[in-house]
């Protein structure tokens, strides 16, 4: 008896305090979405399934390669299809918005192959080939696609924090992020609802995409942002998965800060002049930017308008930009303004201009 009662006093205190995050087998990371720094991760290099997550791509090399407004004739690969979907039907006709939104939204898998097929020319494989290539145009090492959708596949597979890297790409699409954003969609007379949760239960989420099979379990790719600072999230095989991502975000955006890279003419550089001197600029407007853990290495990098200061210059006129980056991203920049006027300087002939300018005021005379 009462060994009956340890164990469920055991049991209880274990749905009391579930697992989230640590000491579960599959992955989690949590990464800065512009930079891509992994601020937080278990197992994110190790390489696993994806399910639906996979669409992630299958969306963004779609927008990469048609356009939304294109029509697509359902083929006959893409009707009944296993799986999620929309049930559409062979010979039907809808937008590559349309189905795109049902990619997304309600993880279509006839929807993956209609439009891998469309934007493949006829050819489902093409378009993975185009998916394979995209992912090493993104420098992945670890990533492998075999179909759009995401089935179980031993050679369909990602790291989490390699899906990561491919969100943060998908985000910096406009049209990306509206599709992912919306939570319902009217698609001929199917109203879909998005499975990603986290916009209703997170307000700073903006965006993600789920996934699961008996073979990979819950998987979730999700952005957030607040104040300027974006989050992506990734779990892999892990349970619990809402609850990870929500406490991820709140510990991290909890880190953020808004670090002044340069108060108002602060930062300052010589300007080559024409005549082979040089002009003071400063940056002309207070630089900040929200960071997570910032260390102090930014970089400042100046862009000017062009090789020399010519003509006549007064103070104040703008002569290039100096951009502040971060950990390979530009996170501010200032326009650079002259510190005080500039004289005319008269631009002299070069030599082949010169010989060119005689002929021609030579043959000018004698016309």
């Amino acid at each position: 008896m009462r060994k009956g009662i340890g164990f469920l006093l055991i049991f209880s205190i274990l749905l009391m305090f579930p697992l989230w995050a640590y000491g579960e087998s599959g992955a989690f990371l949590i990464m800065d979405g512009r930079s891509g720094t992994v601020l937080e991760q278990e197992n994110g290099e190790e390489r696993l399934l994806m399910a639906s997550t996979t669409k992630v791509m299958t969306a963004l090399v779609v927008l990469e390669t048609v356009g939304l407004t294109e029509t697509v004739e359902i083929p006959a690969e893409a009707a009944g299809v296993e799986g999620s979907s929309l049930y559409i039907k062979a010979g039907e006709r809808y937008t590559v918005e349309d189905l795109l939104y049902g990619l997304m939204l309600r993880s279509a898998n006839d929807c993956a192959v209609a439009l891998a097929w469309f934007a493949g020319g006829g050819d489902v494989a093409a378009f993975v080939a185009m998916m394979n290539q995209k992912a090493a145009d993104l420098g992945l090492v670890d990533t492998h696609f075999s179909d759009p959708s995401g089935l179980a596949d031993e050679n369909h597979y990602t790291t989490a924090r390699e899906l990561g890297l491919i969100m943060a790409a998908a985000m910096e699409n406009a049209q990306f992020r509206i599709i992912t954003a919306t939570k319902r969609r009217t698609i001929g007379t199917q109203e879909v609802v998005n499975h990603n949760r986290l916009l209703s239960l997170y307000e700073d989420c903006i965006g993600g995409k789920t996934g699961y099979t008996m073979a990979a379990g819950r998987c979730l790719v999700t952005a957030a942002q607040r104040d300027g600072g974006l989050l992506i999230c990734v779990t892999l095989g892990r349970r619990n998965d809402w609850t990870i991502h929500t406490r991820a975000y709140e510990k991290w955006f909890s880190t953020l800060e808004t670090v002044v890279l340069a108060g108002q003419a602060s930062f300052s550089v010589e300007l080559p002049l024409a005549d082979g001197g040089t002009v003071l600029a400063v940056n002309s407007q207070r630089v900040a930017a929200p960071v997570f853990q910032y260390d102090g290495g930014a970089e400042s990098r100046v862009k000017r308008t062009g090789p020399f200061i010519y003509g006549n210059r007064e103070a104040g006129t703008v002569a290039g930009t100096v951009e502040y980056w971060y950990q390979g991203v530009k996170i501010g920049e200032s326009p650079l303004v002259l510190m005080e006027s500039v004289e005319s300087v008269e631009k002299k002939e070069g030599f082949l201009e010169g010989i060119f300018g005689f002929f021609r005021r030579l043959f000018l005379k004698k016309g």
